[in-house]
């Protein structure tokens, strides 16, 4: 589980995946009461995993919190 803070707010979270949709790579998490929130997208599949990768780091290290700015 890991706390992530994005513009002010804050959600714990389980998991996270990247999807395609016609050429634009969306990030979606899982939350705990099992629903999942896009919360980033962009054409350009690098931008995305960069996300994906240091949320990934995070829970694998055990933080308890990871802020994206």
């Amino acid at each position: 589980m890991l706390w992530l803070v994005m513009k002010g707010q804050s959600e714990q979270i389980i998991a996270c995946n990247i999807y395609n949709e016609k050429g634009v790579h969306q990030l979606w998490v899982e939350r705990l009461n099992g629903k999942s929130r896009k919360i980033k997208e962009s054409k350009n599949y690098e931008e995305v995993n960069e996300v994906k990768e240091a949320i990934d780091f995070a829970i694998r290290e055990g933080h308890k919190s990871l802020e994206l700015v």
